[in-house]
């Protein structure tokens, strides 16, 4: 479907990402012809979007292709699938250096792909320089400040079956009663 000829129809239709539609109408509303559809606008829609997706798409793909599970044929075809050029530059960067790097529009942050590669195994070859300039003790305080940061929002985290009871827990009423015979 066409939005009085805008490419939001065929964004929508090709992902099927519903809840990521926001996304476009806003991109959409920021773009808003003033006196009509015009290419350049379309183009530069249709470009912004493609470049969401490859990045949501690599974020999935990183999640399989990274894993160390080899035990079916379905895990060892997703270890030694190609992988688009812009996820190996990704997994190489962190491999080398640990460094991600992420560009203001991206859906997934730095932290959330350190987080995947860092879960999945990888482990970087190097660590930053700057710790080089760092003394014993600054480099303690500051991995004690964000040991100290995690903790503290852990802290106030539910625990994991408070969780489940809270946001996925039947309603008893929803629960038929056996009849008694």
């Amino acid at each position: 479907m066409w939005l009085w000829g805008s490419p939001v129809g065929l964004w929508s239709r090709s992902v099927h990402q519903y809840p990521l539609d926001p996304r476009s109408v806003i991109r959409l509303l920021q773009m808003f012809p003033h006196d009509g559809v015009r290419t350049p606008d379309v183009n530069e829609f249709n470009q912004q979007m493609q470049f969401e997706m490859d990045n949501i798409r690599d974020f999935i793909i990183l999640h399989y292709h990274v894993t160390n599970r080899r035990d079916t044929p379905f895990w060892r075809h997703c270890a030694s699938m190609e992988i688009p050029d812009s996820l190996k530059h990704r997994i190489e960067l962190f491999k080398q250096s640990g460094r991600v790097f992420k560009v203001p529009t991206e859906l997934f942050g730095e932290n959330s792909w350190v987080q995947v590669m860092l879960g999945q195994g990888l482990v970087p070859e190097q660590y930053h320089p700057i710790v080089d300039m760092m003394s014993q003790e600054e480099l303690k305080s500051f991995l004690e400040g964000i040991k100290g940061s995690v903790g503290n929002m852990v802290a106030q985290l539910p625990e994991h079956q408070q969780f489940i009871n809270h946001y996925c827990s039947i309603p008893t009423s929803a629960v038929p009663q056996s009849r008694s015979a």
